[in-house]
């Protein structure tokens, strides 16, 4: 099962799925914000109450991703500040514990704690500061999880510290007598500066929390290869799902709203589109 959109709880279409056979797992599930998300796909009331009935309803379900995660893959979830503390808490124990025999797994199940400042949106913050960014929780089953180091475009400090050019092109400094030559570009840290989506944006369809796309074809950059299986078991308008697809990855995707499978189906329908007009 690759390659396909289920309409279905992930809790349910989880367990159809192979066990250990997905290399990365992305989920932005609902945020708990007590707010009703509207759309043309349809509206919801993003509300559990507590965080208490919040973790009941998602523990259960990351249980049943991590039976169909590999074991040198890794879950990315995105949240933000209103149930981060309590997701990290809940993250931390089931990667921990492993469903086998509640063997402890080798230490380094946590990752990173990934900052994504998205700049745009929301400008009213009332007594406190501006609210931009979501924080995003990378995990891995085991110490040999798939890691593809990422380089960012040299910063404005870096063209500056290497501010000579020579004969080829290639920028570089001199230090105590010698020539070092300017790396390909920054090493990725774990803030990331990615704006949100422009409402005029092309890419931007009518979907209450898409995600632009930049975000998602980093993460299945950094933590998958080509041909292995992303899922994605909160899929909303397809982003993750986009983005593997035009880095060559199989993908899954799941979401209980048909309209959202729908926008999903025509956004990769559109990525064939184009492939095969190229």
């Amino acid at each position: 099962m690759t390659n396909c959109l289920i309409v279905a709880d992930c809790l349910d279409a989880l367990a159809r799925l192979k066990p250990g056979s997905v290399r990365l797992i992305y989920l932005d599930p609902p945020f708990n914000t007590g707010a009703r998300r509207r759309a043309s796909a349809g509206s919801y009331r993003d509300a559990f109450g507590s965080p208490a009935h919040y973790i009941a309803y998602m523990r259960p379900r990351v249980e049943a991703m991590l039976r169909v995660l590999s074991p040198d893959g890794s879950l990315f979830f995105h949240c933000d500040w209103r149930m981060s503390h309590h997701v990290r808490l809940m993250l931390d124990e089931l990667f921990c514990v492993s469903s086998v025999g509640r063997a402890r797994l080798p230490a380094g199940a946590f990752v990173n704690e990934i900052v994504w400042r998205y700049g745009l949106g929301a400008a009213r913050a009332g007594r406190r500061l501006l609210t931009k960014h979501d924080l995003i929780f990378w995990y891995a089953r085991s110490p040999g999880y798939v890691f593809n180091p990422l380089r960012e475009p040299p910063t404005p400090a870096m063209l500056d510290k290497y501010r000579h050019v020579d004969e080829h092109g290639n920028r570089y400094m001199n230090a105590h007598g010698k020539r070092y030559r300017m790396p390909a570009g920054k090493l990725l840290d774990d803030v990331w500066d990615i704006p949100t989506i422009a409402p005029t944006a092309k890419e931007r369809v009518d979907y209450p929390t898409q995600k632009p796309l930049a975000l998602l074809k980093r993460i299945v950059a950094l933590a998958s290869n080509v041909g292995d299986i992303v899922l994605d078991p909160f899929c909303g308008s397809g982003t993750t799902l986009v983005a593997a697809r035009q880095l060559g990855r199989r993908w899954i995707g799941i979401d209980i709203n048909p309209q959202a499978i729908e926008i999903a189906r025509a956004r990769l329908g559109q990525v064939e589109k184009h492939r095969g007009t190229r």
